[in-house]
């Protein structure tokens, strides 16, 4: 027997909370083959314990609110030192990544005429959470495992990423290892890490 088994993908994505999802759904959308290892089962991640909501600047609930007021909010939430662009760019796209969301199956909370209700959230000058009750980080996860398993995302589960292989510095892979237990080894072209 092998001291090891290779796993071989284009994209490796370490990580399965809602942002290790979200770029193995992307990439896949892209036509390459990605792989994604999780130390737990699917559905195990903290993205679940994200109970409040998903800011964005829908304005289903006032219509003053838009994009650069949630940016500012952002902004002056983070006392100026946030990554303006980043800021920005959040401010600016979650309002499609919502409707995103809803699109691949999510189910939010509603307002009388039938849109997403958003509620208020300290910091925010107008109602912006869109929600599923107190549980919308459990149905982000459940939307993106959906959604991501029938991209034929290969899934790699119950397994701890100690290392990262690399070549010069660029990624190019990870292991696992336990004593008494085969080594898996994962490569790809692209290698990205959940952040938040």
């Amino acid at each position: 027997m092998a001291d090891y088994e290779t796993h071989e993908h284009d994209v490796l994505v370490i990580g399965a909370g809602g942002a290790g999802l979200r770029a193995a759904i992307e990439a896949s959308a892209a036509g390459v083959r990605v792989g994604l290892v999780c130390k737990s089962l699917l559905g195990k991640a903290h993205t679940v314990m994200a109970e409040g909501g998903i800011a964005a600047a829908l304005a289903n609930v006032d219509e003053r609110d838009n994009w650069k007021v949630h940016f500012a909010d952002t902004m002056r939430g983070g006392q100026y030192v946030n990554q303006w662009r980043m800021a920005e760019l959040h401010a600016k796209e979650a309002p499609d990544r919502v409707r995103e969301l809803e699109k691949w199956g999510a189910v939010f909370d509603r307002t009388e005429d039938g849109r997403i209700l958003q509620r208020n959230f300290g910091g925010h000058k107008y109602p912006r959470l869109a929600h599923v009750g107190d549980r919308t980080g459990l149905e982000m996860i459940r939307t993106l495992q959906d959604h991501g398993i029938h991209q034929g995302i290969d899934v790699h589960m119950e397994h701890t990423i100690l290392s990262i292989l690399k070549d010069g510095d660029r990624a190019v892979g990870a292991s696992w290892s336990l004593s008494n237990f085969i080594r898996p080894e994962w490569s790809g072209r692209q290698v990205c890490r959940e952040f938040w």
